[in-house]
């Protein structure tokens, strides 16, 4: 199956490159899939076509100023981690809902995606939420070997490429990505607070408090990035949503390695990808009854 291609326009100006993954089949439900940090919607799209062919309806996206959802110098981009979650992943889970004529909707978050899904203005429109490597950044729920080179990101590399550049070249350096300028600083202050985006973000414990739809949450013990301690955090931090939270070892499936990002690597179909897929379907069912 072909993916759709299409330029979703936003309240405030700039389209987003969105793809849609239709099932051969009338969807049974839909799923929004909101990315890690400078990672590009094709990363998932594997995983993607995989789920259309369980009867879902997937779509992905890019955040302006990340893969194809930006044009031109990235210098020029001024968007920050709400526009990108307020707007841009607002407008395609928008558009998702409103396409499954009462077939239910759900998001899959990986990394940041996850973490900032109880921001959304339309999360009220989510019948469940998965997150995949979901758990807190803050230095101190890094894993030793990051958290001895963090202060060297924080304090060293972005203060200065950041001004230089006029966002952050990780393409340049090999480190994480290319990111837009405040974006990258508004993620640095989350990460620079004691409870990450729960003490970093204005409003997020309470929009975290006020979630009742239910969780997934899949984490790995072999996250090269985040220490389990933090996903615990903030799984924790549902107070009031159900939470299926899982801490999974890749010798549990036969697996060398899943670390951070090997969730949605290929040939994880047989192995990984049914645990989601169950769990998107058995929820489903529950959401219609």
């Amino acid at each position: 199956m072909t993916p759709t291609r299409l330029d979703l326009k936003t309240h405030d100006g700039p389209p987003l490159a969105v793809y849609c993954h239709e099932p051969a089949r009338p969807p049974r439900l839909g799923l929004v899939i909101a990315p890690a940090m400078a990672v590009p919607q094709s990363f998932y799209a594997e995983f993607a076509a995989y789920l259309a062919q369980q009867g879902i309806r997937v779509w992905t996206f890019d955040y302006r100023g990340i893969g194809e959802s930006w044009r031109g110098p990235m210098r020029r981009c001024t968007a920050d981690i709400t526009d990108w979650i307020t707007r841009d992943y607002d407008a395609v889970v928008r558009q998702a809902a409103a396409t499954l004529d009462g077939a239910p909707l759900f998001a899959l978050g990986h990394s940041l995606g996850g973490q900032a899904t109880p921001l959304l203005p339309s999360v009220d429109r989510l019948s469940g939420l998965v997150n995949i490597a979901v758990g807190s950044g803050a230095t101190r729920h890094n894993q030793p070997r990051v958290r001895r080179s963090a202060p060297l990101l924080w304090y060293v590399l972005g203060p200065t490429l950041c001004p230089t550049f006029g966002y952050f070249p990780g393409n340049r350096i090999g480190l994480l990505g290319d990111i837009p300028r405040r974006a990258f600083y508004q993620w640095r202050r989350w990460c620079l607070t004691p409870d990450y985006i729960l003490s970093g973000e204005p409003g997020a414990r309470e929009a975290y408090a006020r979630a009742r739809y239910p969780v997934l949450g899949l984490t790995f013990t072999d996250d090269e990035l985040l220490h389990e301690s933090g996903s615990r955090l903030l799984h924790g931090a549902y107070t009031g949503a159900p939470v299926d939270y899982r801490e999974l070892s890749p010798r549990q499936f036969g697996l060398d390695r899943i670390g951070h990002f090997g969730f949605f690597r290929r040939g994880q179909e047989k192995a990984l990808w049914p645990l989601v897929s169950a769990w998107l379907h058995d929820n489903s069912a529950a959401a219609l009854r």
